[in-house]
């Protein structure tokens, strides 16, 4: 692999809609291949299978930057609507914790167990078009948000803006390996109770494409 960049997909689905020229039917994860000006992986869905996987593509290949990439969801009253592009410049984990007696979720920060929020790098270098896209904080979480309930929670809990399931994990490895990070997200529903009849995946897919992708080797 020659190219400097890596852009870092979680699902064969945003494969498939963001590269179609690079995406094939026998996909596995991770499945690493040389586009027109980066490098593309699918590195799976979750934190656990993405940091396993971009830590095996960043053992094998060296790269100056990590783009993540990939859909959201926005939590509401946050300003924030579907098919909006943001860069997420902190991530942190929302599912870590413990249940006390009564039922109440407690993160692992409440617990002695340390902030587990992670931060992307500053784009100050990075072209003006994606230099300029509005940055949101997010949440990684293995359980995705299913009630209005659970959205109001998280957002009292950890005071963030988009949640994903990967974002933590991609800005931890590449820290780890001293690599650049930057994290920009589709918005393709609103966090409340779960009816995928609602999401716009393909439309907040095709907003990232024009709006991150294409960008990603100007200036």
């Amino acid at each position: 692999m020659m190219n400097d960049i890596l852009v870092a997909v979680p699902s064969l689905q945003e494969m498939a809609k963001l590269f179609p020229l690079y995406a094939k039917n026998e996909m596995s994860v991770p499945y690493l291949v040389s586009g027109e000006s980066f490098d593309i992986a699918v590195c799976g869905v979750g934190l656990l299978e993405f940091s396993v996987n971009l830590a095996y593509v960043l053992s094998k290949c060296k790269y100056k930057r990590v783009f993540q990439v990939g859909i959201c969801g926005a939590y509401p009253d946050r300003g924030l609507k579907v098919g909006d592009v943001v860069r997420v410049e902190s991530d942190r984990v929302g599912d870590i914790g413990v249940e006390d007696s009564s039922g109440f979720f407690l993160p692992w920060s409440r617990i002695g167990g340390g902030d587990t929020t992670i931060y992307g790098d500053a784009a100050g270098e990075l072209p003006e078009p994606l230099n300029s896209i509005r940055t949101v904080t997010g949440l990684s979480v293995n359980c995705c948000t299913g009630t209005k309930e659970l959205s109001r929670d998280r957002v009292s809990l950890f005071d963030v803006d988009v949640e994903s399931m990967e974002g933590a994990a991609a800005l931890a490895v590449c820290k780890r390996f001293g690599i650049s990070c930057y994290e920009f997200r589709a918005v393709s529903n609103i966090v409340s109770d779960r009816d995928p009849s609602t999401w716009k995946i393909n439309e907040a897919l095709a907003s990232l494409r024009l709006q991150v992708l294409d960008h990603i080797n100007e200036g």
